[in-house]
């Protein structure tokens, strides 16, 4: 990252690492933790880290910060809701974001994170070719994802802001870090 980072760059550099270091603290989890299987589940873990994907999501859907923003708050929301689900049913362990799941659920919540911050939309095709899976897929996952959500996409503006400042402050620990 250059000397002087714009804040788009800070809030995509700092949210991206986030989900970076979510799934690399929860794939150390995972052989202890009984993680349930969900309809984000991917039989293989996907070796990509998530930075690298949405790195290619934003190339190709020209996407504003403000969408990164809001899809990480949807992440937070769906691994909170499907951790409340799975206690329902007498789970004990929690949720884990994985490299069996976080590039769907990461395709998922971009999509529609897209959809309801942009008025600009793309083709439910072009979003699963570029994201790697099938239209059908991708259809099957936002219909899961907005039955995890009652449908409820609505972030109010202090929450927004509490991201994205803690975003640019992440980000900037981060190249603080790496400059020492």
């Amino acid at each position: 990252m250059s000397s002087r980072p714009t804040t788009s760059q800070l809030i995509f550099y700092g949210v991206t690492e986030f989900l970076n270091n979510k799934m690399k603290a929860h794939n150390a989890k995972y052989r202890f933790v009984s993680n349930p299987k969900t309809a984000f589940t991917g039989t293989l873990p996907v070796e990509v880290a998530p930075s690298r994907y949405i790195k290619g999501l934003v190339k190709n859907f020209e996407t504003s910060p403000g969408v990164i923003v809001v899809m990480l708050i949807y992440i937070e929301r769906l691994l909170e809701k499907m951790e409340l689900q799975y206690r329902q049913v007498g789970g004990t362990d929690p949720i884990l974001f994985t490299s069996f799941n976080a590039h769907r659920i990461i395709l998922t919540t971009f999509l529609v994170a897209q959809k309801y911050s942009e008025d600009r939309n793309y083709r439910l095709a072009s979003i699963a070719k570029v994201g790697g899976i099938e239209k059908e897929e991708l259809i099957f996952l936002e219909n899961e994802f907005l039955d995890f959500m009652d449908f409820n996409l609505h972030i109010h503006e202090e929450e927004f802001n509490r991201y994205v400042e803690s975003a640019i402050v992440f980000s900037r620990q981060l190249c603080s870090n790496t400059q020492t």
